[in-house]
């Protein structure tokens, strides 16, 4: 292999034009914590290592293949530190460790739906997620509209039930779902929305209704910046009432977003039929616990009360940062733009005027302000908000979010002019 595919590089962002460790662009694209927060995790791993390891002296069992669902420790203190935070019961039996969202994603899809299979997005839906869908050849992606307010259910329904009698599907008990709609409930990517509590119950009727299977990214659910417990995440409206077929709703979690990336370590929340059908998974079986030892690690770290402390700070960081973006925003944004105020999460989601493409804004504003960040089109299946802008603000410090949302306003003012007035954009 020549040296040139295999660069010299230290992080998912190095080597590209949009590095968010680059002090020369105030880069708002990133969806990850930033040094300040990564550099407490350094103390905090030392001090669960030391704890962990002391426990396997005599057996070493954590050097060993794991159980397919993920350490019994890991899930016992994972379900008692979610009970805390979601303020209801989470349970350790229905919890299977993943490898971070990204491979919970996939394994759901590889366990539950067949080559041909039918994915349901929200229109706007996180742009990755999409990149990923469409190396799935042979499985259709369809489109569902959003509101202000995150899913329209009605037009979930009209949609779903058009596709599901287009053809026979033959399901197994194994694979019982023909169709799955991957969704953001909580905080949503890019729009920051979410979902009502009645649009979280229609949900839940209409994937019982077709039978289709609702995968909730539930990453930033506790990234909230209100007293009290989190909204409730939606896989806590499919439980055992009239109609119940034994759970339609994955929630699927991560430690990247709330203390690390690198540790690699998420879970998902089964229903129990699904939790049952994935200890019988090919890839876990073989494997045994994805990523054990960190998973070990981590055990330590919760049992310790460290996550807690750090979650806590973390979330306080973040909440301030979100204040000072949007305080700024409010009141220095010209009044042709339009956003709504997160009440969690990582981003915002700017609307600029129809008439503004934002990947011309990006383009310029990063030659001429040194800012950029992601634009609205990347997050469409169907190449739409192209005047829209996603702003993030997890991975700098209030200053440098503070100084960002400054220069922002005066761009898109300095944009907006030069487009009405139709001058050079230089």
């Amino acid at each position: 292999m020549a040296k040139e595919h295999d660069p010299y590089l230290r992080h998912l962002f190095d080597g590209t034009d949009l590095n968010v460790y680059d002090h020369n662009v105030m880069n708002l694209s990133a969806g990850a914590p930033g040094p300040d927060l990564l550099q407490l995790c350094v103390n905090l791993f030392q001090e669960a290592t030391r704890h962990c390891l002391e426990k396997e002296k005599e057996k070493a069992y954590l050097f060993q293949y794991g159980i397919a669902p993920g350490m019994w420790e890991f899930r016992e203190e994972l379900a008692k530190f979610l009970s805390k935070q979601y303020g209801e019961p989470v349970l350790r039996e229905l919890l299977v460790q993943t490898c971070g969202a990204t491979h919970g994603l996939q394994l759901a899809m590889i366990e539950f739906l067949w080559p041909d299979s039918i994915i349901f997005v929200e229109d706007a839906t996180y742009m990755l997620a999409l990149q990923a869908f469409q190396k799935y050849p042979h499985m259709k992606i369809v489109t569902v509209p959003i509101t202000d307010s995150g899913l329209d259910a009605e037009a979930l329904e009209k949609i779903v039930s058009e596709e599901y009698t287009k053809r026979q599907w033959n399901l197994t008990e194994e694979r019982p779902f023909w169709a799955m709609l991957y969704t953001i409930p909580v905080f949503h990517n890019p729009t920051g929305t979410t979902m009502k509590e009645s649009t979280c119950q229609k949900v839940v009727n209409i994937a019982r209704k077709f039978n289709i299977l609702v995968f909730c990214e539930d990453v930033y659910n506790l990234i909230h910046f209100t007293e009290g417990p989190p909204p409730k995440r939606l896989f806590a409206y499919d439980f055992e009432t009239p109609g119940y077929k034994g759970g339609h709703v994955i929630s699927n979690g991560t430690f990247s977003k709330i203390l690390s990336p690198g540790v690699r370590v998420g879970w998902m929340e089964l229903p129990p039929r699904l939790a049952v059908n994935i200890r019988k998974s090919g890839i876990l079986v073989s494997g045994g616990a994805t990523n054990h030892y960190v998973s070990g690690v981590i055990t330590s770290l919760l049992e310790l009360g460290l996550q807690e402390k750090h979650l806590t700070y973390a979330r306080e960081k973040f909440k301030n940062r979100m204040n000072i973006l949007c305080d700024i925003l409010e009141t220095r944004l010209p009044k042709s733009c339009v956003f709504l105020r997160p009440m969690g999460g990582y981003f915002v989601w700017i609307k600029l005027p129809e008439f503004i493409n934002s990947k011309q804004f990006t383009d310029w504003s990063t030659k001429k302000h040194k800012i950029t960040m992601v634009v609205g089109s990347r997050f469409s299946l169907e190449n739409k908000y192209n005047n829209y802008l996603r702003v993030g603000i997890a991975f700098h410090d209030k200053e440098i979010i503070r100084q960002a949302a400054e220069v922002l306003c005066i761009a898109i003012r300095e944009f907006i002019e030069m487009i009405t007035t139709k001058k050079n954009l230089t």
